[in-house]
């Protein structure tokens, strides 16, 4: 009887990394009811107003303009975060995350709207990110770094395949607000486990100093290139990829659809690949290096080629075999990603640093894509630079 209520006089308090899988999934769902669509959500408005070019023009900028924040902001942000620590952190990038479809389900589609949400989603980006990463590599065991990184990869691709069927249902029947109130409500219940997160003993060593120093260093140069081209790829495949196929298939609902099946079809994989690159890692010879090396040269040549395939079937085929592939370099860019920030003195100032350099390949490939919109060859320009930006990640390998 002493020993309970003793226990209950004391906060419940769980693993940061634990109390991600749960954030991760609940968050995973909000997300991907809506990411999917944004694109789409965003290029429509200028479609309807001025065309294709137009379209594609309000889209990337809106792009732009969320990553330029992302990259002014990081520093001040981080310092934000290292004050108010990371479990605030999360929590605060909720609300923000809340706001954001808050807005999406309250006021029309607008210009106005595009680039307030752009302004939004430029100053949550930060604060939940510098924390999550940080989080991970400080609670993460190096040793298991594949299964933990898988099954955060698992919980996402539980929540994609959730999340886009019942999007493109909700789209299809009520239109975007409906969408954005869900989402919404998910976002919240999200950021309950964190509640019971402890705090962390956070070193600061944010500056510019400290970046020119990290940017200058030749043996981290190998970290700054992959960082960059994995900004490339993420943007291809998580912005014009999906406004590739749903120009294709012309249908929200079958875009959901594509989509939840083939994260399904994946699972399968990503739970694999978790433990295939540990068994691997710890064999030791470069095992994990040469898997890693494959899966990059895999991803990228399917990148480059997706604008051949109009056909439904065709596009389901791509994805499902781009899904199936990804974890075997995902998991493994991830697990080197954390390994590179274990070491890192203090991993707030890396992860602030990383997403500087990561947001510029966000912000810089758009941006050039400006010169190619109306272009016959506009998306075998997107994919090939997306292929290109993949292939800059191949030296992360060597934080195995």
């Amino acid at each position: 009887m002493f020993w309970h209520k003793g226990a209950l006089k004391k906060a419940v308090v769980v693993s940061g990394v634990r109390a991600l899988y749960l954030n991760n999934l609940l968050r995973g769902v909000a997300g991907s009811m809506v990411g999917i669509f944004f694109p789409a959500y965003v290029y429509l408005w200028g479609y309807q107003n001025g065309g294709v070019a137009l379209g594609l023009k309000v889209l990337i900028l809106s792009m732009a303009l969320e990553r330029g924040l992302v990259v002014l902001l990081v520093m001040p942000l981080g310092k934000l975060v290292y004050k108010i620590g990371f479990k605030y952190s999360i929590l605060l990038s909720s609300v923000i995350l809340s706001l954001w479809f808050v807005l999406g389900a309250v006021f029309p589609r607008s210009l106005e709207l595009i680039i307030l949400l752009s302004i939004v989603s430029g100053v949550m980006i930060p604060i939940y990110w510098l924390a999550r990463l940080s989080i991970l590599s400080i609670d993460g065991d190096k040793n298991s770094y594949g299964a933990e990184v898988s099954f955060l990869a698992l919980l996402d691709n539980v929540s994609s395949i959730l999340g886009p069927f019942v999007g493109g249902i909700l789209v299809a029947i009520s239109g975007f607000g409906l969408l954005f109130g869900v989402a919404t409500f998910i976002c919240i219940l999200s950021s309950l486990p964190i509640l019971f997160v402890g705090n962390y003993k956070i070193k600061d060593g944010i500056s510019m100093r400290g970046f020119d120093k990290w940017l200058s260093n030749r043996k981290e140069g190998h970290l700054h290139w992959s960082f960059f081209g994995q900004g490339v790829a993420n943007s291809v495949d998580s912005y014009f990829w999906p406004l590739f196929v749903f120009i294709a298939v012309g249908s929200f609902t079958l875009l959901g659809a594509i989509t939840s099946v083939t994260f399904a079809a994946a699972t399968v994989a990503v739970y694999i690949a978790g433990r295939v690159f540990d068994k691997k890692r710890a064999m030791g010879g470069g095992e994990d290096e040469k898997e890693y090396t494959k899966a990059t040269f895999l991803l990228s040549t399917l990148t480059f080629f997706r604008p051949i395939l109009k056909t439904t079937l065709g596009l389901f085929g791509m994805d499902a075999l781009f899904r199936l592939a990804l974890p075997f370099w995902g998991v493994d860019y991830d697990a080197y990603m954390y390994t590179a920030g274990k070491r890192a003195e203090s991993q707030l100032a890396f992860y602030s640093y990383r997403e500087i350099v990561y947001s510029m390949g966000c912000f810089i490939f758009p941006l050039l894509l400006l010169l190619f919109v109306g272009s016959t060859y506009f998306w075998w320009i997107v994919f090939g630079i997306g292929s290109l930006g993949t292939l800059l990640t191949l030296g992360m390998q060597r934080e195995s």
